[in-house]
């Protein structure tokens, strides 16, 4: 048992510690952000398409069958959160992008209160309300900054939409969660074509495109997947949090861009409760999480 829940552990971690620096290299591609939504999408649903294969070495064309009816919106779901996730990263900081991506959570606990009807119990409405405060409070930093507030909507709209795509997969579990990001990649990158300039990346850039849509989103996508079939939920809500602090720490230690006073401020109250709401979750466990993380 002990030896299943390291296991666990180590999976998810690794995910996150792989996945931590996508905010880097998405600044340090210069390429505007349609054509890099195209080359990520692209190339996630290709690295995706390779995991399943993988996974799944004979069975790969069934994955792919299970997208499909409610499957779709699914897909729907995971490409819109894609595009407002690349326009609030390149719009906004990374650290306040991070920040509000980690209350995705708290969206889906909403989203299944109103759809799946499932109860949300008062530790997590009262986690809703602080997290809101927190993120009012990095949204007035952002509002003294030109260009900046635009950036945190998007970041808020690319939470809801992967709430979203949460929700439809703990309501469906029979739909394969992997194929499901891989039609979304290739959907978003139709979506975007006629918005972008495939041929104008430079060499530098794809480089940096193959890295995140080969390896980095694919493989630390799927043991952030896999980690929960071995721990609690609340323990991959604790992990998953270190990408909201990892992140932003590449981002400064490369290219210096400091949070302001506001996002500290703001991320303290959004990360701490956030935390705070997965350790009781823990400590309490006859009390159901309102969330589960999605198993691959």
């Amino acid at each position: 048992m002990k030896s299943t829940h390291a296991k666990g552990l180590l999976i998810t971690a690794c995910g996150v510690l792989i996945i931590s620096p996508d905010g880097l290299l998405t600044r340090l591609i210069s390429a505007d952000h349609w054509t890099m939504i195209f080359w990520r999408a692209l190339l996630l649903s290709f690295g995706m398409w390779l995991v399943i294969s993988f996974s799944y070495p004979n069975r790969v064309w069934q994955q792919y069958r299970t997208v499909r009816g409610v499957g779709l919106l699914m897909v729907g779901a995971y490409s819109l959160g894609t595009i407002s996730f690349i326009f609030a990263i390149t719009h906004t900081s990374v650290a306040n992008t991070l920040i509000i991506l980690s209350t995705t959570p708290l969206f889906a606990a909403i989203i299944g209160r109103l759809l799946l009807h499932e109860k949300i119990q008062p530790r997590t409405m009262l986690a809703i309300l602080l997290v809101a405060i927190g993120i009012s409070v990095i949204a007035s930093g952002s509002a003294s900054q030109q260009g900046r507030l635009p950036g945190d909507l998007a970041a808020i709209l690319g939470a809801f939409f992967l709430a979203c795509g949460f929700s439809f997969v703990r309501r469906f579990p029979s739909i394969s969660s992997f194929s499901a990001i891989s039609c979304s990649g290739l959907l978003t990158a139709v979506m975007v074509l006629p918005l972008a300039a495939p041929l104008s990346v430079s060499q530098g850039d794809m480089g940096y495109l193959l890295i995140m849509g080969l390896y980095m989103l694919p493989v630390g996508t799927a043991l952030m997947f896999l980690g929960p079939r071995y721990i609690p939920a609340p323990e991959v809500g604790l992990l998953l949090l270190l990408e909201s602090i990892l992140g932003p720490v590449w981002v400064w230690l490369a290219l210096g861009e400091e949070p302001g006073s506001s996002t500290l401020l703001g991320g303290a109250i959004v990360l701490s409760t956030l935390a705070i709401n997965t350790v009781w979750a823990l400590r309490y466990p006859q009390l159901k999480p309102a969330v589960e993380a999605p198993a691959g």
